[in-house]
């Protein structure tokens, strides 16, 4: 559990080879994770509340990518879900080629992937999550431009939907990313800037038009500026708790907020994880259910971490996890 009590049931996942990193995963339908590897162009599943279980490569993008940068799950799609992949390259901090797919599964993963192309992403910086608003619209924030684009997945129109100074990367040595995660919610687009540790959201109203869907209405707020190297993004229902973790520190917060006013307060719940990246806020018979993606012994020159990394502490991962390939017939279709 937190250190505050505020959720009772925390998943670490921990079943990925440890010198993986891993960015982007959703929940399914049929309860296993969703993950997608950003040093390799992979898609995984697996049951994370099962510390044995074995991750299974459902597709790989090799020809088109040489990693995936995130995913989402679509509304009202069963078990369908947007991918965002590009040409990565880590120790240069480079990213370009972006393209976004559909991929269909199959409940009990009996069926090979169907995967879509939906379209290109040109003329854009760092495209570094997508989030979807409905069944057509998604945003994409740019890490290098500064904003945040909207692309109507139907017809392939990528188009700005909202430029702020608070989403530029912070001025210091070995600084690369600014604006990082976006969530959505009824009244607010949230998002944090990594370098300069902010959380922030954005209010908006829904419109009429399918092809937009959402606008902005307001300035930007910035509620808390005291989450250093910040990584992943989940809020709670109510929208008065917010969690994201710190991927060089090892630990994750809560920043407890005021949802009227945006006054915010930020604690430490969690300590001593191995290179967390990614959260992700579920309810269970309306208990909330916190799973924390823990990328292990991610190495870069611009990465500094303590030197007492606690993943050996939490799995001998390599040698005890092979990762299942699962060979099947696969099927690329474009729109």
């Amino acid at each position: 559990m937190l250190e505050d009590n505020s959720v009772q049931d925390v998943v670490l996942v921990t079943q990925l080879p440890s010198d993986s990193w891993f960015e982007g995963f959703a929940l399914r339908p049929n309860g296993k994770i969703l993950a997608s590897r950003l040093d390799e162009p992979e898609l995984y599943t697996f049951n994370a509340e099962d510390p044995d279980s074995t991750p299974e490569l459902l597709y790989n993008f090799e020809k088109h990518a040489n990693g995936l940068i995130n995913l989402c799950p679509l509304p009202g799609c069963d078990d369908e879900y947007l991918i965002l992949s590009g040409i990565v390259d880590l120790v240069n901090v480079t990213f370009e080629d972006f393209i976004v797919w559909r991929v269909s599964l199959s409940p009990d993963d009996s069926s090979p992937p169907k995967v879509t192309k939906v379209t290109d992403i040109n003329d854009t910086g760092f495209c570094i999550g997508i989030i979807a608003v409905s069944d057509r619209v998604v945003v994409i924030p740019d890490s290098f431009q500064n904003c945040i684009w909207r692309l109507d997945v139907q017809t392939g129109k990528v188009s700005l939907l909202v430029a702020d100074d608070t989403m530029k990367v912070a001025e210091g040595e070995g600084n690369f990313f600014g604006l990082n995660r976006v969530r959505v919610t009824d009244g607010f687009l949230w998002f944090t800037n990594t370098s300069a540790g902010t959380l922030c959201r954005i209010p908006i109203e829904r419109v009429q038009d399918p092809s937009v869907e959402i606008r902005t209405t307001g300035p930007v707020q910035v509620l808390t500026d005291d989450i250093p190297h910040c990584d992943g993004l989940a809020l709670s229902r109510d929208q008065t708790s917010v969690y994201t973790c710190s991927y060089m520190d090892g630990h994750v917060w809560k920043v407890s907020v005021d949802p009227s006013t945006g006054t915010a307060k930020t604690s430490v719940v969690m300590q001593n994880l191995a290179s967390p990246t990614a959260v992700e806020l579920a309810y269970v018979k309306n208990e909330p259910k916190l799973f924390i993606v823990c990328c292990g012994e991610i190495k870069m020159s611009w990465f500094i971490q303590d030197d007492e990394n606690p993943w050996s502490e939490v799995a001998n991962i390599n040698s005890a996890v092979t990762v299942t390939v699962t060979t099947q017939v696969e099927t690329v279709e474009n729109i």
